[in-house]
């Protein structure tokens, strides 16, 4: 049998679920940049950091971003209407 509790949030927590996962994808990335060398992307280009924290650039990516304007948009959410 498995046991598990149901939790419910008000909206405070709900507003702070983006900003305390920010924080913690920051401080592990900060973890990470300490222990081992790291790869990103910044300012659309990849970029490895080392330990010491040196920064070098390994390609430029500007070619593989697109403009949000051409996207389509596929999802689309709609009405629910109420069944009388």
């Amino acid at each position: 049998m498995t046991a598990y509790t149901i939790m419910k949030a008000g909206q405070y927590e709900d507003d702070m679920i983006p900003k305390l996962a920010m924080h913690a994808f920051r401080h592990a990335f900060n973890k990470a940049c300490s222990v081992a060398t790291v790869v990103y992307t910044k300012d659309l280009r990849l970029v490895q950091r080392d330990t010491n924290g040196h920064e070098s650039m390994i390609q430029d990516l500007s070619h593989a971003y697109i403009a949000a304007d051409h996207v389509p948009k596929v999802l689309k959410r709609h009405k629910k209407e109420a069944v009388v």
